[in-house]
């Protein structure tokens, strides 16, 4: 059992995502507790392939839509005290098929309860830039790579990805939070995934929204150990096939004593 921290947090990082979170889990932690300072409770719902609004499936696993997460009832719950949130990988539902009016649809219903929870939120842009340079060829590979189950064609993903981030900014602007572009140089021949070369930059300056650009936080490597344990972590709950696991939450706890739970 996950030892309770010796001093209870008073802020609380909400996050929301799918594989940018998950690869991005050994920077994102620690750049969470410098910049909000440590024991921070870390709560969200993320995962690799994880839809916002439907269930997605990753070979054999599958988790509910982030909307559907019990993330939700866990935040109502618990007490109340700072909010920090960030939204992340609202293009994957792109490559699931769904259309922009459902995509946006999930992502307003998510920045309702934000709101309601008065976190301070940032969110990501889609990588535009890195999408609409991309060859046949590498799309062709990442399509296969990544969902080799959709029949996705290149002009169609490029028209819904200007459609999502367009209605996403506008959004973002009506609900005050705060938009953070995603550069074309954090991306190589995968053009979804920041790279690890990357991961520290990139992360550093889309957690600085929290403080409307603050100061600049202490670059940190990822410690080796510690990723293999945060790339080990299991959701509260999931399925393999049809059987249904749980995980009792929080799954872990950083050496700064924050409480990680996953939903």
């Amino acid at each position: 059992m996950t030892p309770r921290p010796q001093v209870e947090p008073t802020r609380r990082a909400i996050l929301l995502g799918a594989s940018n979170i998950t690869l991005g889990l050994p920077w994102v932690v620690p750049a969470v507790e410098e910049r909000l300072g440590a024991p921070v409770e870390v709560v969200g719902a993320w995962g690799h392939g994880r839809s916002y609004g439907e269930p997605s499936s990753l070979l054999f696993r599958t988790l509910r839509g982030i909307v559907h997460s019990k993330v939700w009832q866990e935040l109502d719950e618990r007490p109340a005290i700072e909010n920090h949130a960030l939204v992340t990988d609202v293009g994957n539902d792109i490559a699931f098929g769904h259309s922009p009016e459902e995509i946006i649809g999930w992502v307003t219903t998510v920045f309702e309860r934000l709101e309601r929870l008065g976190a301070r939120t940032v969110v990501t842009g889609l990588p535009v830039e890195r999408l609409r340079d991309q060859s046949r060829w590498n799309f062709f590979v990442f399509r296969l790579l990544y969902f080799p189950q959709y029949p996705l064609r290149q002009t169609e993903i490029l028209e819904k990805v200007d459609e999502v981030s367009g209605r996403l900014t506008e959004l973002v602007t009506r609900f005050g939070f705060h938009f953070v572009h995603m550069e074309r140089h954090w991306y190589g021949l995968d053009p979804i995934h920041i790279q690890f070369t990357h991961m520290m930059e990139a992360w550093e300056k889309i957690l600085r929204g929290w403080d409307d650009g603050g100061e600049e936080a202490h670059k940190r490597w990822a410690n080796p150990r510690r990723a293999v344990e945060l790339y080990s972590l299991r959701p509260e709950r999931y399925d393999i096939f049809a059987e249904k696991f749980f995980t009792p939450q929080p799954c872990y706890q950083t050496k700064h004593h924050s409480p990680i739970s996953m939903y």
